[in-house]
């Protein structure tokens, strides 16, 4: 039993309500203020940490910057590796609610103090220069020169990609972890299709002079369009991956969300604004019919085509559903000048898909024998499918493989349900014919027909031939009992990332 007698509870409650009672006070001014008068001889700037990142400036090597002292607060904090199977070991960092460095640069010595307090937006980071010069001026020329070299540092990507998420910028190390090293080498697309993508992105960034010697506003826009599974995503990984890659490399723009508490329209705004400075660069709206609907169109519309001077900005928005976008945007030159339809690949496409996943499993592999020969077979069986329904496909049937070569007892079960193996198998596959429903950014139904193949003698006995066919069968099934229209989304044509950002999107 608790002695109640031996507890205060009136004056711990007393003491809660004076504080929620006092007035607010604003934490940003009261530390600029205080450092002024603890350090009456030095000049106190305060600055952005977004927009002059002094930190990571230091981090990069460009200066020096120390912890002073143990006068500060800051929580140590364990980091454990990004996955289970990383090769990095887990750490333990500083999260600085209040602290100081000493902070060297060219020469001149600053001390750099960073606040970080809590508001209605969540958590707030603000640095302030102190500089022992001119205590008394308005501005101090040493800490303009830092802040200003600091600065345009910041503004440029470092193995970054800029995501907009929340209502707001930030610059995202995963993002291009998982952009970085796409090739148009691993995008499997009809030839003359991706070789006019290419063109049309790479020859506007190419064509400045051109825009302003004619007078046209040097601005494009272009969608790519189809079901999911066939390649969007991956043509702009590799498009992000090339521009920046180039000699005068182009920053892009990843918009992930408009949602937030001050609304679309804001977002949208923020979006141009980031855009405008950051131009010449590639804006990317994934999923472009969810980001822009009856509710914003005009609004964004007037971000694009306005009064304000987009030059150098290239939009690339990507969707599976072009009917749910206004004519206004799809059917007007200016706004998206092309449109790109990714179909289900037709058979000359999944060939050379096939020998992609071919060369994949060339590397020594104890479990796969997958012969170069093998493809045409792939090709002729998988009518229907999207390229990430033949990724399935592959990797299904690497499982399978395993699963069979294990000793487990009854895994071999796990995939003869549907075998339809023989020395001539046939399988229900759908007919290659021109796409009726190009404009709608939709595939019609095909008819479906048994396709009978051929197998070479010496591919007869092929463990991996067997087991390929059985998974086909099973996702034919698969795809059958799903609506064409309700797709579920699946991994990219090549490289096994379902979107740009590895955590949502489209295909």
């Amino acid at each position: 039993m608790f002695d109640s007698d031996a507890h205060d509870y009136q004056s711990a409650y007393d003491l809660w309500q004076l504080h929620n009672n006092k007035p607010q006070k604003n934490t940003e001014l009261t530390t600029l203020v205080l450092l002024r008068k603890t350090f009456p001889k030095y000049h106190v700037t305060e600055t952005n940490p977004e927009q002059c990142d002094l930190l990571g400036y230091a981090a990069a090597g460009h200066a020096t910057a120390t912890p002073e002292g143990t006068h500060s607060h800051f929580t140590r904090s364990y980091h454990a590796p990004e996955s289970r199977h990383a090769t990095t070991d887990a750490k333990v960092t500083d999260d600085v609610r209040y602290g100081c460095c000493r902070y060297q640069w060219r020469g001149t010595d600053f001390l750099v103090y960073q606040a970080t307090y809590k508001t209605s937006w969540g958590l707030t980071k603000v640095l302030y220069v102190l500089h022992p010069d001119s205590p008394e001026a308005r501005t101090n020329d040493s800490t303009d020169a830092l802040l200003l070299e600091c600065g345009k540092w910041t503004k440029d990507l470092h193995g970054e990609i800029f995501v907009f998420d929340n209502m707001r910028w930030s610059k995202s190390t995963e993002l291009w972890k998982s952009v970085d090293g796409s090739s148009w080498d691993d995008v499997i697309l009809e030839a003359g299709m991706k070789d006019r993508l290419i063109y049309d992105v790479q020859n506007f960034f190419d064509t400045r002079r051109i825009y302003q010697a004619s007078n046209v506003p040097w601005k494009r826009g272009v969608i790519l369009h189809g079901l999911p599974g066939n390649g969007k995503t991956v043509s702009v990984r590799a498009l992000i991956n090339s521009l920046a890659k180039r000699d005068d490399p182009i920053p892009s723009l990843y918009v992930k969300s408009l949602d937030g508490c001050n609304g679309p329209k804001y977002s949208i705004q923020q979006i141009f604004r980031k855009a405008r400075a950051m131009a010449p660069c590639l804006l990317v709206f994934e999923d472009l019919d969810s980001l822009v609907t009856s509710k914003t169109r005009s609004y964004f519309l007037n971000e694009v085509d306005g009064l304000e001077s987009n030059d150098g900005i290239l939009m690339i928005g990507s969707t599976n559903y072009l009917e749910r976008l206004d004519a206004a945007i799809t059917k007007r030159p200016s706004r998206f000048d092309r449109k790109y339809h990714f179909k289900l690949p037709a058979e000359e496409a999944r060939l050379a898909y096939a020998r992609y996943w071919s060369r994949k499993f060339s590397e020594p592999n104890e479990i796969v024998d997958f012969p170069e020969a093998l493809c045409p077979i792939i090709a002729k069986i998988t009518g229907g499918f999207s390229f990430a329904y033949m990724k399935e496909l592959f990797i299904a049937s690497l499982l399978a493989l395993a699963r069979k070569a294990s000793t487990e007892p009854g895994v071999e079960d796990l995939v003869t349900e549907g075998s339809t193996t023989s020395e001539e198998p046939v399988i229900v596959g759908e007919e290659d014919k021109p796409d009726a429903a190009e404009d709608k950014g939709q595939t019609t139904k095909e008819k479906a027909v048994e396709v009978k193949v051929e197998i070479p003698e010496e591919l007869k006995g092929s463990a991996f031939l067997q087991v390929l066919l059985e998974q086909a069968a099973i996702l034919k099934r698969e795809m059958e009992s799903t609506d064409k229209s309700e797709v579920p989304m699946a991994s990219c044509a090549v490289d096994g990332c379902d979107d740009v950002s590895s955590v949502g999107g489209s295909e």
